[in-house]
């Protein structure tokens, strides 16, 4: 009996019934996005869609990643082995996996044109890459390129809230803000969706829950945003407050400033005047650091040039 199909990846349900739907002659892939958009993930569920779903067998997987040897003689011994072994049920394919595909050395990804060719009739080949220009023209062509657009935290949330069965009575505002206001990554919502979960199942209340949750967070957490808002404002007094603040708790300015540009890019400002001036900011910081001034006077410094403009 197959097993049910459940993806780790959440907001592509389009991108894998366009899979389904290549079933009957399903070509090779070739997955590119940017960082944390999912790509090796994204080949584990297309692994899984296969077995659960697809019209054939699913033999054999021989995955290579940038932690094992990618050099020629792999693809002309374990590659060429693999690909001419005799399937053990009718109507089968193989995969091969090839993640990461940018630290593939030129003479390995020359190497694959042959097994590719010679092969195409027993296996599949997946590649996953952050740009369409790490894979050779030659294997491009032959592949199906699919580009895996990003996600954001607004739409992510909701998605992972139902895949984690918080009841909907839990999926609050207020559990929403906590988590887009202080994480970026979805591994981050993971896990403390996972944690929120575990302690509604245990009968916390809503309030207690995010509560016991907050102590997990660093003190900056609850400091930049009104710093954020203090600078978009040009309110000195307020960023003298904030900033003092910071470097009272540890913070280094080079926190700070990585903090706020986690802001500007979780928050975009509607307003372009606010957006530039907390941009400006942060290109000053840099400036300063660059130039050994890291303290606190001259976070203030920064401030005063930048109000000064």
């Amino acid at each position: 009996m197959r097993p049910v199909f459940k993806p780790r990846l959440i907001g592509q349900a389009a991108l894998f019934q366009s899979i389904r739907e290549s079933f009957n002659d399903l070509p090779h892939l070739f997955f590119t996005g940017q960082g944390s958009t999912g790509k090796s993930t994204l080949l584990r569920d297309v692994v899984d869609l296969l077995k659960a779903e697809a019209p054939f067998n699913v033999d054999g997987i021989l995955w290579l990643t940038s932690e094992k040897d990618r050099g020629i003689h792999t693809i002309r011994d374990k590659v060429a082995d693999f690909c001419k072994r005799t399937h053990s049920k009718p109507n089968t394919i193989r995969l091969i996996i090839v993640d990461d595909a940018d630290t593939l050395p030129l003479i390995s990804q020359q190497a694959l044109r042959r097994p590719m060719e010679t092969y195409a009739h027993l296996t599949r080949f997946m590649f996953a890459s952050r740009h369409a220009s790490h894979l050779i023209d030659p294997l491009r062509s032959r592949c199906l390129h699919v580009e895996i657009d990003p996600i954001s935290p607004f739409d992510a949330l909701p998605l992972t809230m139902i895949s984690y069965g918080i009841p909907p009575q839990f999926q609050t505002k207020d559990l929403f803000d906590f988590c887009v206001r202080n994480f970026t990554s979805f591994h981050d919502f993971k896990a403390v969706l996972s944690l929120y979960k575990a302690l509604i199942d245990e009968g916390k209340t809503e309030k207690e829950a995010l509560q016991m949750l907050s102590t997990l967070l660093p003190t900056s957490s609850a400091l930049i945003p009104p710093l954020v808002e203090s600078i978009g404002a040009k309110r000195k007094a307020d960023c003298i407050a904030r900033l003092s603040d910071l470097f009272l708790h540890g913070y280094l300015f080079d926190d700070i400033l990585l903090s706020i540009e986690k802001n500007i890019n979780l928050f975009p400002s509607v307003d372009p005047d606010i957006r530039f001036t907390l941009l400006h900011f942060t290109m000053l910081g840099w400036i300063s650091i660059q130039q050994g001034k890291e303290h606190w006077l001259d976070s203030l410094d920064t401030l005063d040039t930048l109000l000064k403009r």
